[in-house]
């Protein structure tokens, strides 16, 4: 059975920069993200020898939640500019190793993985998804699962209704209703997790509470219709159309003479040793 692993470089990258001690070279270059990005990274490839495998990253440019919700991620510090600077060059590790790679404008990773998990669902596939965003968890089914990397904890459909007690199809009407301070989706006033559950027992969904408003006020007047309309507009994943072919989900070859050359230039010799053997071919054993 064909399997696809889906990963949300944007999001590595950053848990890699906050959870590690501030590394750098001789001459001061940042290299923690880098560092952390690549263990976890070579640590799936060891695990899993994936023969289909993408990471998608979130576009520079500002996002269509962001054109329609500034406010949208703003409680989330800026990112730091020793940060800033080892994008490029794990972007550039991520091509070495072969390993395809998805941005595009105006979406962000999480959009473009929904994008790649439907395309390949269509054709069959398995996919496991790499994302602490909760966001990620609506794409579960039984082809598809997600997991954690913050805990290792791995989402099927059981276990997204034993958590948020809602299938996976429903938890961007769950959040919603709830909110997520993560990305500054306010969600309504006076709802926590039961009275979301109560609600969408009642209801069955966001649309048709927004469908059915009237009847939804009389619960909570304090409730406005406009923002529990954006507030699923956010949550919810929009994947843009990308033409691939399934070919280019292919791992491809890694340039290991280009990966020595820049894992010598960050001064990462440990990493250079677990890429040798990884990717070390078996010796053959001598007939004699």
């Amino acid at each position: 059975m064909k399997r696809l692993y889906l990963l949300d470089g944007s999001a590595f990258i950053y848990r890699s920069f906050f959870a590690l001690p501030p590394l750098s070279t001789k001459d001061g270059f940042p290299t923690s993200a880098i560092y952390g990005f690549l263990r976890a990274l070579l640590a799936i490839m060891k695990e899993e020898n994936p023969r289909y495998f993408a990471i998608c990253f979130d576009h520079p440019a500002p996002t269509r939640r962001k054109e329609v919700f500034k406010e949208y991620k703003s409680k989330r510090p800026s990112m730091p500019d020793p940060l800033k600077l080892q994008i490029p060059v794990i972007k550039r590790f991520v091509d070495l190793l072969g390993i395809p790679r998805f941005e595009v404008e105006g979406y962000e990773a999480d959009d473009l993985i929904a994008s790649l998990t439907l395309y390949s669902v269509e054709r069959s596939f398995q996919v496991n998804i790499y994302s602490p965003d909760k966001d990620v968890l609506q794409l579960i089914s039984e082809k598809v699962t997600v997991v954690n990397p913050m805990n290792n904890e791995v989402f099927d459909e059981k276990k997204v209704v034993e958590k948020f007690g809602v299938p996976p199809r429903l938890i961007p009407d769950y959040l919603a209703l709830v909110g997520d301070k993560t990305d500054n989706v306010e969600g309504i006033k006076g709802i926590g997790p039961k009275g979301a559950l109560k609600l969408l027992e009642t209801f069955g969904s966001v649309e048709n509470i927004l469908q059915n408003w009237e009847k939804f006020q009389r619960l909570y007047p304090q409730a406005d219709r406009e923002k529990l309309s954006l507030s699923y507009y956010l949550v919810k994943l929009h994947p843009p159309p990308i033409e691939i072919k399934e070919e280019d989900l292919l791992v491809k070859e890694p340039s290991l003479e280009g990966l020595k050359k820049e894992l010598l230039r960050y001064e990462m010799k440990s990493i250079l040793q677990d890429v040798e053997k990884l990717y070390s071919k078996p010796k053959q054993r001598s007939l004699f």
